[in-house]
């Protein structure tokens, strides 16, 4: 007789609320809680995540076809290498 247990598993990706506020027409900080996570730029070709705290230091984290995807490269952690 074989035995099986069923264990939930922690889902890959945590929610993490997230909001955002428009600087200029061009420029969104993007913020949870407190914590500024990064700028998203809108270009000619689509959206420039930057992440860092302030704008003059934050660097770019890819260019993105919507605003969406732009956020969600915000919202996910930095990986390191």
């Amino acid at each position: 007789m074989v035995c099986v247990t069923l264990a939930r598993f922690e889902p890959l990706r945590r929610p993490v609320e997230i909001s955002t506020r428009a600087l200029t027409d061009s420029l969104t900080q993007v913020q949870n809680g407190p914590t500024v996570l990064g700028f998203i730029r809108t270009q000619w070709n689509g959206y420039a995540a930057l992440r860092g705290t302030h704008l003059s230091a934050a660097r770019e984290v890819g260019c993105y076809a919507t605003h969406g995807l732009a956020l969600e490269a915000l919202r996910q952690r930095p990986r390191s290498i």
